[in-house]
């Protein structure tokens, strides 16, 4: 028995580093290409690159209305997936013909409660990580509050959530403010959000199909640093500038239990971007 117990944890844990490196996978690809990178932004230009850094850092833990038990439950797992930028591609190719940014990753490790009278606590982070040039670190809460399936016949929830992360990557930068001499500067990002989400799913045994909607409101930074008078603004000589984005969000997803381990996939619409997740754990 003990030696069976050994073996089960062995297991557990290949498939949880397993997970996790699919998870890093997912985010190299696009640090193998030419890296973002941003100059002579607009007023509109600026707002539309943080709206797309914003559904790519929003709270994505791919989970429904339901708790993770009858009284309580556990599940630890790894999210990864892709939100469409366009703009952020247009704007990047603008200072780098190769660059290709035409969708942002992301990833984060998940860890999950749910304790009696229909609560669940939710933790996302992703420790500061360094791709390339790029380096990248998150973090999220939430608490969801689900109906007692004895009121209703389905699952209804309200969750809250409070999320951010901090990017920064390298570039070289001409015009005007560095006296079109090429500078090498760090590009800094920093996204924080507030958001309030609305879920239902069917109460069945296995799969659980879910959709959501909710209310968010993002606060998004970029900063130049590494020369005194250089920006990558036209609209101000500024070298930081903040944009203050909400946004309605979509959400529809569906998880699948196999004994311990749990599936799932979502599409969220949120800031005029599409995201699309996948998420592995462990469920106890």
């Amino acid at each position: 028995m003990t030696k069976l117990r050994s073996n089960f944890r062995k297991s557990r844990n290949l498939t949880l580093i397993g997970a996790l490196f699919t998870a890093l996978f997912a985010i190299a690809p696009s640090a193998k290409a030419a890296g973002p990178g941003f100059n002579n932004l607009s007023q509109t230009d600026f707002d539309n690159a943080i709206r797309e850094m914003s559904a790519n850092s929003t709270y994505h833990s791919v989970s429904g209305a339901s708790t993770l038990g009858t009284v309580f439950g556990f599940e630890f797992g790894v999210i990864a997936g892709l939100s469409n930028s366009p703009k952020i591609n247009e704007l990047s190719k603008q200072v780098d013909s190769s660059a290709d940014i035409s969708r942002l990753p992301h990833g984060v490790l998940k860890i999950a409660a749910s304790v009696p009278l229909g609560f669940t606590g939710e933790i996302l982070f992703f420790p500061e990580t360094t791709f390339s040039n790029i380096k990248y670190s998150q973090f999220g809460g939430s608490l969801k509050w689900t109906t007692s399936p004895a009121m209703l016949p389905f699952n209804l929830a309200v969750r809250g959530f409070v999320t951010g992360n901090k990017m920064s990557f390298d570039q070289t930068l001409q015009n005007a403010s560095t006296g079109n001499v090429p500078t090498a500067v760090t590009v800094r990002e920093e996204n924080s959000q507030l958001g309030l989400q609305f879920l239902a799913s069917p109460s069945l045994p296995f799969v659980e199909p879910y959709a959501g909607v909710g209310f968010v409101k993002a606060n998004g930074k970029l900063a130049v640093s590494g020369t005194s008078t250089g920006t990558i603004f036209s609209f101000t000589n500024a070298q930081s500038a903040e944009s203050a984005p909400t946004t309605v969000q979509y959400l529809l997803g569906v998880n699948v239990n196999l004994l311990i381990v749990n599936l799932g996939l979502e599409y969220m619409r949120a800031f005029d971007t599409d995201t699309y997740n996948a998420k592995i754990a462990l469920t106890f």
